[in-house]
């Protein structure tokens, strides 16, 4: 496979002689893929100008996916893929432009074929920060995992720092479950030179709800990276967070003043499998205009309708515009916790609106 790949991305680079500096990228993909067609390389549905024969029903061995050429903050980004099995393995290059020629100045490729560590993608976005003055630039790329069937794939977010060293490891890397099934694309973010902030759907602690936005937003500093704000959209998607997350995470998101009691409810709630039902509505606090009130029945079964329900509550500060921390658990309602506030979990927030979104 690493040999497929390099042999797909030499023969790309052979042509990038043909390619200045302001070239049309636009043209030269269309050249490179024209050629790629004419050799019967790629698959596809049935068409007669394209002349390409049709994929297998499973099985892409054999076959190269379309490539992608485009500029961004004055590289040059060409994405690459090799068939597998219901899909393509993609790479990425960057090329920077030296006054006479293109140079690779860093790549991403799956290269270890073990079950356990070879994670193929397909590229959602390959995205480098803006232009500054210090010529210091990282690429983010967002991918998932490609497969035949099912709506919940993996997805991956990785980010880089441009540099001398090809081979130079991640500055972010995860990998998560993921619900493909809401957004077009399934993930997507935004990079600056010390800031990575990524969105994708994934599965709910409650069943009915299904899936909701996970935010993962870091920040860059000399090589050190930690997560913060936003760490959720809304109450209920926070109290999510702060219920799957390890404590030395959860400590963080959790003031002070009830912290230890707070650690007490997070050792027994959390757990790999953390499942209950959200008592409906959350509720807000009038009196202290920053708190609201959620509510996790996580009695199993859950408690019949028409029956007290067993709940626990999250009381929790939410400030302008998603800055969220846990200010108390307990099992009983919190006292002036009276306003119905509908709209705080039920409208789609994301912080990617012009993209593409399903319902």
């Amino acid at each position: 496979m690493t040999t497929a790949k390099h042999q797909l991305r030499d023969w790309v680079e052979s042509r990038l002689a043909s390619l200045s500096g302001r070239g049309d990228e636009g043209e030269f993909e269309r050249k490179l893929n024209a050629e790629i067609r004419k050799a019967k390389l790629t698959c596809g549905p049935a068409d007669p100008v394209r002349e390409q024969p049709p994929c297998p029903d499973w099985y892409y061995s054999g076959f190269v996916g379309d490539l992608v050429v485009r500029r961004k903050a004055g590289f040059l980004i060409v994405q690459t893929g090799v068939g597998i099995v219901c899909g393509y393995d993609e790479s990425a290059y960057v090329y920077s432009w030296g006054g006479e020629q293109w140079t690779r100045v860093w790549q991403n490729e799956q290269n270890t074929y073990t079950a356990k560590e070879y994670n193929p993608q397909t590229l959602h976005a390959v995205l480098i920060s803006p232009y500054n003055k210090a010529n210091d630039y990282v690429a983010l790329t967002l991918g998932s995992a490609p497969w035949c069937s099912s709506a919940w794939h993996r997805v991956y977010y990785r980010a880089f720092r441009l540099g001398p060293d090809l081979q130079a490891g991640p500055l972010v890397e995860r990998s998560e479950l993921a619900y493909l099934g809401k957004r077009s694309p399934p993930i997507q973010g935004s990079v600056a030179v010390n800031d990575v902030l990524v969105e994708f759907t994934v599965g709910s602690i409650d069943v009915g709800v299904h899936s909701r936005e996970a935010v993962r937003h870091y920040k860059i500093d000399q090589g050190n990276v930690r997560r913060v704000d936003p760490l959720a959209l809304k109450p209920r998607s926070f109290v999510e967070e702060w219920l799957v997350a390890a404590w030395r995470e959860a400590a963080h998101w959790s003031e002070s003043a009830n912290r230890l009691s707070m650690h007490g409810w997070h050792t027994r709630l959390h757990k790999n499998f953390v499942s209950g039902k959200f008592l409906y509505p959350t509720m807000h606090c009038p009196k202290t205009p920053d708190l609201w009130q959620v509510g996790v029945d996580f009695s199993s079964p859950a408690s019949r309708i028409g029956t007290e329900p067993k709940g626990t509550y999250f009381l929790v500060r939410w400030r302008p515009p998603y800055e969220f921390t846990m200010v108390d658990v307990g099992d009983q309602p919190t006292p002036g916790c009276t306003e119905e506030d509908r709209k705080a979990d039920d409208e789609d927030r994301t912080m990617f609106p012009i993209q593409g979104w399903r319902r």
